[in-house]
């Protein structure tokens, strides 16, 4: 259960860069801060669920939990709605603010990326309305499964420490939704969202090189409505097909073997979509190949062998050879200046002559 929270957390985060990246930084921040509401919520009603089901943790050895556990369920009810994009709750303000910044900004070289990053956010809000409506049905709603390490009898709701700030987090869950709606004028007249008009002074040198750079273009005339209608449907849609999934097909398929398609699909969800492979493909083993290149050539050939051993060679060579020059030996040193006084005198003798 917790486990999903944590991947969930990894795709709200993306849905946050996805405004920096188009420069509503403000969006991103609303997010942040609606997210740590219902999302803290959501964790903490996990670890109340675990604490009232002996500690158990798999969702699919829970199930009808909602009537045993109804503060816990009513505001992980809530939390689930809100990182849905349930309206009029804050997940749906925030997560529409950055897909509607996205979809109204054309970034200068890179007019084609804000199209695809906003495909891709509208299907990442639909897997997310989809697992968090997995998660919520299989651990509050229907049966209590047969593998659930306690019945019904024995599940207990937590005491007033673990709900109170489940009901408190839930209620902030709600009332952040005031800092995306637009409620006051910002310096052109217009109506702006709290967290935008809070956040502009400083967000407002950003805003001004990006507008005197000309790197990105907001289309002001995009409509906002427009916008809230596909958030909503695209929650609507992602879900109602978990529901009808978890409530209605699966549950008549009891028993027996699932389609082909589905097994396929079951590979894949288990296998992580391939993301890893895709990864180690793509990035891990270019890099150690490279690093393996860089160790053999420049770490092993240059440096090793060539700097640090071809300069101890070469001082060990030139001292082998200066060793017959140093003898310590008095009368030999005298001698050699003799010569070389002599081979000076001839020298001057030949320049004179000349």
């Amino acid at each position: 259960i917790k486990k999903v929270l944590a991947y969930s957390t990894v795709s709200q985060l993306g849905f946050m860069f996805l405004g920096v990246g188009v420069g509503a930084f403000w969006a991103a921040i609303l997010h942040l801060v609606t997210h740590a509401f219902f999302k803290a919520c959501l964790f903490l009603g996990a670890g109340s669920v675990m604490h009232g089901n002996a500690d158990e943790t798999d969702i699919k050895k829970l199930g009808g939990v909602r009537p045993l556990m109804k503060t816990t369920w009513a505001t992980f009810a809530v939390a689930t709605a809100a990182i849905t994009g349930v309206i009029p709750l804050s997940g749906f303000f925030s997560k529409d603010a950055i897909l509607h910044a996205v979809h109204a900004t054309e970034i200068a070289g890179a007019e084609w990326v804000p199209s695809a990053v906003w495909l891709l956010g509208l299907l990442t809000a639909a897997c997310t309305a989809f697992y968090m409506t997995r998660l919520y049905l299989l651990t509050f709603e229907g049966k209590r499964s047969r593998e659930a390490l306690i019945p019904a009898e024995q599940v207990h709701e937590s005491r007033w420490p673990m709900t109170v700030p489940l009901v408190l987090l839930a209620a902030l869950s709600v009332v952040a939704v005031a800092y995306g709606l637009p409620l006051i004028r910002g310096a052109d007249g217009h109506l702006e969202p709290v967290m935008q008009n809070f956040l502009s002074p400083v967000f407002r040198t950003a805003d001004r090189i990006a507008r005197v750079q000309a790197t990105v273009h907001v289309d002001h005339s995009a409509s906002l409505v427009v916008s809230w209608v596909i958030a909503w449907v695209i929650a609507l849609a992602g879900t109602a097909a978990a529901a009808f999934f978890y409530l209605r097909f699966l549950p008549e398929r009891a028993g027996r073997p699932a389609p082909l398609w589905a097994r396929r699909a079951r590979i894949w969800a288990r296998d992580k979509f391939y993301v890893d492979e895709l990864y180690e493909l793509l990035f891990v083993k270019p890099v150690k190949f490279a690093s393996f290149v860089f160790y053999k050539v420049v770490d092993v050939v240059l440096i090793d062998t060539v700097a640090v051993r071809g300069t101890a060679w070469v001082t060990a060579r030139a001292g082998s050879l200066l060793r017959y020059l140093q003898t310590g030996d008095a009368q030999s040193y005298a001698a050699m200046m003799a010569l070389a006084l002599l081979g000076g005198v001839a020298y001057a003798v030949v320049r004179v002559l000349q």
